[in-house]
């Protein structure tokens, strides 16, 4: 619809076989994995399977309507991956093998269910139940593939990793800002961050990322949710003032994932704040704020918290310990003081505590420290919700 009243994009189009899909039924997820919260994602790839990039990232600032559904998209970054892939193309179609080791990493590791509707959380929901391929008659979202991994993972006792929960980072975890328009310039780096001190400067350009080549922040974005949680390096290609610098290296810190949100991710976090902690929250300088009572949308709410919580308490600690999963302001500092946030609650309440058992809890009400004390629901909340 887009490519009818842009003649470049059109013409630029006309170079690639375009195949869409509205679905995620029947789709090899071993290939195709990319976050599943974007409301358009774009595949670059060889007709051997070879992925060349990515296009497209959600935002917890992403305006959604009808006149805009991701204002992280925009024409000119999408012409720009779209020349970005042709180049790659050429590169990788005249010399394979220089090529190969270079495309290698855009297709990642197989999730444990290589089908969203083969997945044990899959099976447990008549909806999804009904899909079996190409079948037109179910269709599984975009946002359930996700969803249904974590559940699948809970079901079988499967340790939840990191990258399941604040999974994609954006590039501003480590201090970067990024133009939509282009495939990977810097506009800007913040002060005391890993990148500003490896001396990457606003006007820089990341053309490649772990040996990666990158077409789009999408590309980016996939580096870093494939990095290791610990002990995780990488590797920055730049150019400057159209010369290539040196290869660059960073450390990332300890825990460097946590240090990001994933709560505004409302098709994941969501049913964690409604059903598991019974509240709605929001971020403080002094931990997690309740900002509201839990909606009554679900069938099965969670009404033993609604009870001892009320809009306006911060959680201080939970379980009388600090924040396991937080990091202090600076590396290495002490970690007792270490405040709580709404991710590493809801982390804390999905991973470590069983259905039925007791949460703990200090809040700050009115300016007075009480404790509260609330059982989880049992059985496990399921994460379709409803």
């Amino acid at each position: 619809m887009v490519a009818r009243d842009d003649i470049e994009l059109a013409a630029l189009l006309k170079q690639f076989v375009t195949v869409r899909c509205v679905q995620m039924g029947g789709v090899d997820l071993d290939t195709f994995q990319f976050d599943p919260l974007v409301s358009w994602s774009v595949f670059f790839m060889n007709a051997d399977k070879t992925i060349y990039g990515r296009f497209g990232t959600a935002h917890p600032q992403a305006k959604r309507s009808k006149s805009d559904s991701n204002t992280n998209h925009t024409m000119k970054g999408l012409k720009a991956a779209l020349l970005g892939a042709l180049d790659v193309h050429r590169g990788y179609t005249s010399d394979a093998k220089t090529w190969a080791p270079k495309l290698k990493g855009k297709t990642g590791t197989p999730w444990p269910w290589r089908f969203a509707e083969k997945t044990p959380a899959a099976r447990k929901y008549k909806r999804l139940k009904r899909v079996k391929g190409t079948d037109t008659k179910g269709c599984v979202h975009c946002h359930e593939v996700q969803r249904v991994m974590i559940d699948s993972f809970f079901m079988k006792k499967k340790a939840l990793p990191d990258s399941m929960l604040w999974m994609y980072p954006h590039p501003e975890i480590i201090g970067l800002t990024m133009s939509k328009d282009h495939r990977a310039l810097v506009t800007a780096v913040a002060p005391g961050s890993v990148t500003n001190k490896l001396g990457i400067k606003a006007g820089d350009i990341i053309e490649t990322l772990q040996g990666q080549p990158l077409l789009s922040v999408a590309d980016l974005q996939w580096v870093l949710h494939n990095a290791p949680d610990e002990r995780a390096r990488l590797t920055f290609g730049i150019l400057r003032g159209g010369n290539a610098e040196k290869p660059r290296t960073a450390r990332l810190p300890r825990n460097w994932r946590r240090r990001g949100d994933y709560a505004w991710r409302y098709r994941v976090a969501g049913y964690a704040m409604w059903q598991w902690a019974g509240a709605t929250l929001a971020d403080h300088a002094e931990g997690v704020r309740i900002a509201n009572h839990a909606p009554y949308w679900f069938k099965h709410d969670h009404k033993g918290a609604r009870k001892v919580l009320r809009p306006g308490d911060i959680i201080l600690d939970v379980d009388g310990g600090a924040d396991p999963l937080s990091l202090p302001p600076t590396e290495g500092a002490p970690l007792p003081h270490a405040t709580w946030t709404r991710s590493s609650y809801l982390a804390y309440l999905m991973r470590e505590k069983k259905p039925g058992s007791v949460v703990k809890l200090k809040v700050r009400r009115k300016g007075k420290e009480i404790d509260v004390r609330f059982k989880l629901p049992k059985p496990r909340p399921e994460v379709l919700g409803h």
